[in-house]
């Protein structure tokens, strides 16, 4: 009897998603306990079927393989348990009955670091509600009423929200919470649709909502074109939507560890804006601009003193055009007309 074997390379899905099936069941402690390699998986689905082959008097693993064929209406004969590739073929109807092809996801671009966060964070916070997957991190109004003065009131952020921890879906099924590169963040998400309990049918709603969705925010994005046009205030509008936001509370899929900080930072601003509605995308995109104007003039003030220069009202409007045009402020036209003047004069 030829033993048969499986390729960690090759069939990772596979390999992740019987394991899961058959080794992994719901009476078993999923969460606390260690992570098992893919080697590992796949020498213990070898053992699996060694066990459904010799069990003789259709004991447990045989019956585990019975239930699950049954539950894809697939039609059994005895002589299909007695051999080991025969075995691993019937695991493998059982896979391709619950799984998307990979051509599902082929619009993931792996190299893609914004469309991997999106699609990621997005599964990470979501709970399974009225059969589709609904994302909790949103922007919620604290206090309709205006203020005194006749102010909008501030805004609160519940990126943390009040949800027990085993409603999020994505915590089900051991999948790592601590990935950096996109490219694992791909992997993480294909083996989550593996995974993930609904029909296929509802993994493919799913799965075209998230692409309907990019499609409609993939070519742009305020916070992005914030961030550019700002270049090096990202760790900035991180802390100051993590302290005014977030309450000091870090969602479970930030990662702001190690180097590159604010690379990092940046593509946290951005993933969080994605993640939100317009309406609230124009609320925090408002608050940041807001205030990271302020922030950008306490830098760019900082070693000047104020000088009063009288000016007539047409050499103040040409002063004004000339820093809309060239994208300054009015004081940094004026320090580079200064130093342009000096060098002329004192060149030499």
């Amino acid at each position: 009897m030829a033993k048969v074997t499986w390729h960690p390379k090759k069939e990772e899905r596979e390999i992740t998603f019987l394991y899961h099936v058959f080794l992994n069941g719901d009476d078993r402690p999923r969460r606390s306990a260690a992570m098992v390699s893919i080697e590992d998986k796949a020498s213990k689905l070898e053992s699996f079927i060694y066990n459904v082959v010799a069990d003789r008097y259709e004991r447990r693993e045989r019956m585990l393989l019975v239930n699950e064929l049954k539950k894809i209406g697939s039609s059994l004969y005895r002589k299909d348990f007695e051999e080991q590739n025969a075995i691993k073929t019937l695991m493998l109807d059982v896979f391709n009955a619950h799984c998307l092809s990979a051509d599902s996801f082929s619009w993931i671009d792996p190299d893609n670091e914004r469309l991997c966060n999106f699609v990621w964070s997005y599964i990470l916070t979501s709970i399974y509600r009225g059969d589709v997957l609904e994302c909790k991190q949103s922007l919620s109004i604290k206090d309709e009423k205006q203020g005194t003065n006749g102010e909008r009131p501030e805004s609160v952020i519940e990126l943390i929200p009040p949800h027990r921890e085993n409603e999020y879906v994505y915590l089900d099924f051991k999948l790592p919470l601590h990935v950096t590169s996109s490219r694992e963040k791909r992997e993480c998400i294909v083996h989550f649709f593996d995974l993930w309990t609904a029909s296929r049918r509802k993994k493919e709603r799913q799965l075209e909502y998230f692409s309907h969705t990019w499609g409609k925010i993939k070519n742009k994005s305020k916070m992005e074109d914030w961030l550019i046009k700002n270049e090096g205030m990202a760790e900035w509008a991180w802390n100051y939507t993590f302290k005014t936001y977030l309450a000091f509370t870090a969602p479970i899929w930030l990662d702001l560890s190690g180097v590159n900080k604010s690379n990092k930072a940046k593509q946290a601003m951005i993933t969080l804006y994605d993640l939100l509605s317009t309406e609230h995308r124009t609320i925090l995109m408002a608050s940041i601009s807001k205030s990271g104007s302020v922030q950008k003039n306490r830098i760019n003030s900082e070693g000047r003193k104020s000088m009063s220069i009288p000016l007539s009202e047409e050499r103040k409007e040409m002063l004004k055009r000339i820093a809309k045009d060239s994208n300054r402020r009015i004081y940094q036209v004026v320090e580079d007309m200064i130093v342009q003047e000096y060098q002329r004069q004192y060149s030499h």
